[in-house]
């Protein structure tokens, strides 16, 4: 018998949340303001998933994908208008198994995951050393203080599957990638990943400044 648990859970289309991601909301919907203020009262917690279009147009109701992620509310603000901004700290991956639509907001019936246990500390030594100086490449030129952001980082370089949660979950946009990576328990096969989209986008970001005009000021 599976051990499940039931959370409250935000379905959006383009949004794959993630563990160690720290995602701003703001949230306007009554159904999801219904959803807030039951979490503020409990636990402070729930899920964000991403919606999955195809599998909601045949049942004609919101579908979320077979993965999601679990947060935690750690910053809150209610706005003059009625609205509310909240940043949410991703704590886990987790299997999906139903949702449902009958309350006043979107409950999801869920089993936590865990990762695979592996034991190759030089593929991992390696990867950790690319994705780490790829980050502090990308972040080179940065106009905001990215040094705790940094500090993150290098904090999780011994959990390297936590590690390339929280770089995939700020540097990594590309939906289907981050779908990948949550749906990923393999720590290696996540930080290898990360490392490999990571590298593109540093070439990439070489080659534009590379052909960037340059600055040559005001007469």
């Amino acid at each position: 018998m599976k051990n499940t648990l039931i959370v409250p859970v935000m379905t959006l289309s383009h949004c794959v949340f993630l563990p160690q991601q720290l995602l701003p909301l703001r949230i306007f919907e009554p159904r999801y303001q219904r959803m807030l203020k039951a979490a503020l009262a409990t636990n402070q917690m729930f899920a964000v998933s991403q919606l999955d279009k195809s599998k909601s147009s045949k049942t004609k109701q919101e579908q979320p994908y077979p993965f999601t992620c679990v947060g935690r509310i750690t910053g809150h603000v209610e706005l003059d208008d009625g609205t509310h901004q909240i940043i949410l700290e991703g704590l886990r991956r987790a299997k999906v198994h139903s949702i449902s639509h009958e309350g006043p907001y979107p409950l999801l019936e869920i089993s936590p995951v865990v990762d695979e246990d592996e034991a190759d500390s030089i593929a991992f030594t390696r990867e950790i050393a690319r994705t780490l100086a790829f980050t502090e490449h990308l972040l080179s030129d940065a106009e905001e203080d990215v040094q705790p952001l940094l500090d993150r980082f290098r904090g999780l370089a011994n959990k390297p599957g936590a590690l390339a949660d929280a770089v995939a979950g700020h540097l990594v946009a590309e939906t289907n990638i981050r779908r990948e990576l949550l749906e990923c328990l393999s720590p290696i096969k996540r930080i290898a990943k990360v490392a490999e989209v990571l590298s593109a986008l540093t070439a990439q970001k070489d080659l534009d400044d590379e052909i960037k005009p340059p600055n040559l000021g005001l007469n």
